[in-house]
């Protein structure tokens, strides 16, 4: 007998991870949705994987697309985060801000690397991806890329944790942060 939906995730929240934004160009501009499921499969060639909900906003933007970035976030981005991740949107579409919370997403700094999937300029580190295959996930796709361009810089990586943002303390202690920190 499989276990159910809410104690999955309540196991599952002892998994620190690393938090990235995927972003892929749209009709209407960049599409961004905050995913910390994400991980590197092949260096030959150089693949990674992502999954994302398949009712998502995101989900077919990258079909169409056939692209995508991963942004991996720094410990100072965690309010970026919550903006790609609708932590927001019901209150902001309670108010019908909606169009103008995907504006600020769209204004991002970003450019354009190898695939043409929008790159955000201020963060840890970036993976420029062709869309390379697909596979069913259940509720979500499991989507590989080959990675075709990537970088980084320096600085402290965005974690998450028991359902709360953390960063890596000076002796590698984990530590709470709160957006805006």
């Amino acid at each position: 007998m499989a276990i159910g939906g809410q104690q999955f995730k309540d196991v599952l929240r002892y998994w620190a991870s690393g938090v990235s934004v995927v972003t892929t160009a749209g009709p209407k501009g960049m599409r961004a949705i905050t995913v910390s499921s994400m991980t590197s499969l092949s260096l030959d060639p150089p693949l990674i994987l992502i999954c994302i909900e398949k009712k998502a906003h995101a989900h077919a933007a990258i079909v169409r697309a056939r692209s995508f970035a991963v942004n991996i976030l720094r410990s100072d981005q965690a309010a970026f985060s919550d903006q790609a991740a609708g932590r927001h949107r019901r209150r902001v579409a309670r108010r019908g801000q909606a169009a103008a919370l995907r504006r600020a997403l769209a204004r991002a700094p970003h450019r354009s690397r190898a695939t043409g999937a929008p790159v955000l300029e201020n963060c840890l580190a970036w993976l420029d991806c062709r869309l390379a295959g697909r596979h069913d996930g259940g509720d979500h796709t499991i989507f590989i890329g080959r990675v075709e361009a990537a970088g980084a810089s320096r600085g402290e990586p965005l974690l998450w944790f028991d359902r709360d943002y953390a960063r890596l303390g000076r002796r590698g202690a984990p530590s709470r942060v709160r957006p805006g920190d």
